[in-house]
């Protein structure tokens, strides 16, 4: 291959973003079969602490495949099937890239537009912004849970494995207890994963044994008494809510999406700023909780 050649690949890969070890790496296998991971790191002068790192980078963006025999073998797959594979890991990259700032855009124009900051504002009817994964959701919630002013009406679902999860939710309990120092007020409605058919007795004796161990773990772990329950209230229903979501101030609707392969985890959210939506769904929240919510507080 020429110099001038090589050079036009080089700025290639550069403008698709590969690193200068990955360049090497890959120019590295073009004239060459088949070649163990030292045998690159030595011909591409890469750092062999950093060769297998670089080598899976490649074989994700597709330009390489690694037979699997011992030692492992790499190659450079042909200049067609590389660059098409290059080209769709490229869109997929800055597809989530695009998707995170329009989410993070969307949340940012909700706060401003809620803020007192003297700017130009064109308020939609509806924000909204959805967000995927524990990390991302919990971070959604506390910024939320940190500018709460009056009132949040919780729903939550038991299952088999609530008792065992719920420690992994701490910070989240954390921070509406936060909020209820500040003077919110708060309800959470606890709803069993149960289909429309009557309970039996038994049956519904072991859904109360089970949430009674709930809310006391809920209390020992936040060491809440007796004396916070008129900030914090608790109650719960037999039948399952159709949907998940959670009420800020009266204005904020997070819709909780379940994961379908582990049900005790949230997979998304969607957070939604609509006042009319709200209140009409308040409306729902206090009607089950005043009718149909049993309070063993009472």
């Amino acid at each position: 291959m020429s110099n001038r050649l090589i050079e036009d690949l080089e700025q290639l890969l550069k403008s698709a973003e590969l690193s200068a070890y990955e360049i090497k790496a890959y120019l590295s296998l073009l004239n060459s079969n088949h070649l163990t991971a030292r045998e690159i790191s030595i011909k591409s002068n890469v750092p062999s602490g950093r060769i297998y790192e670089v080598l899976e980078e490649l074989k994700m963006k597709g330009l390489i495949e690694i037979q699997d025999s011992r030692p492992k073998m790499y190659r450079a797959l042909n200049f067609n099937p590389a660059f098409n594979n290059l080209i769709s890991h490229l869109n997929n990259q800055h597809k989530r890239k695009t998707d995170v700032l329009t989410n993070e855009a969307k949340i940012l124009e909700s706060r401003l537009y809620e803020s007192d900051l003297l700017i130009k504002k064109e308020p939609s009817r509806i924000f909204w912004s959805t967000v995927y994964g524990a990390q991302s959701i919990i971070s959604m919630y506390m910024r939320n849970y940190n500018e709460l002013q009056e009132e949040l009406l919780l729903n939550d679902f038991i299952n088999e494995s609530t008792l065992k999860i719920l420690p992994y939710g701490r910070k989240l309990f954390e921070g509406i207890i936060q909020a209820i120092n500040r003077g919110v007020q708060v309800k959470l409605l606890w709803s069993f994963e149960h289909d429309d058919r009557p309970l039996t007795e038994k049956e519904k004796e072991e859904k109360l044994n089970l949430y009674n161990k709930i809310v006391n773990k809920l209390r020992e772990m936040l060491n809440i008494n007796s004396d916070f329950n008129k900030k914090f209230e608790m109650r719960f229903i037999y039948k399952k809510i159709p949907t998940n979501y959670d009420l800020f101030d009266k204005k904020r609707i997070m819709f909780k999406l379940q994961n379908p392969l582990q049900p005790f985890q949230i997979f998304a959210c969607m957070n939604v700023l609509d006042q009319n939506l709200a209140e009409k769904l308040r409306e729902k929240y206090l009607s089950i909780w005043t009718f149909e919510a049993i309070n063993l507080n009472t």
